[in-house]
């Protein structure tokens, strides 16, 4: 099947990266939350400041 024969449902992929920075912006935030609450609060600021940079 050649891609002429395929159907265009039109359906657009979408990238992923913009997802990929979110998630990536919740963990630093949770894992500096972690941090505050159990261990060394100035690495827990440190991790705020990427959150917010």
């Amino acid at each position: 099947m050649s891609d002429d024969d395929m159907e265009d449902y039109g359906f657009e992929y979408s990238e992923d990266e913009q997802e990929e920075q979110d998630v990536d912006i919740e963990n630093q935030y949770y894992n500096s939350k972690g941090l505050l609450e159990n261990e060394d609060p100035k690495e827990a600021i440190e991790g705020f400041n990427q959150v917010v940079a």
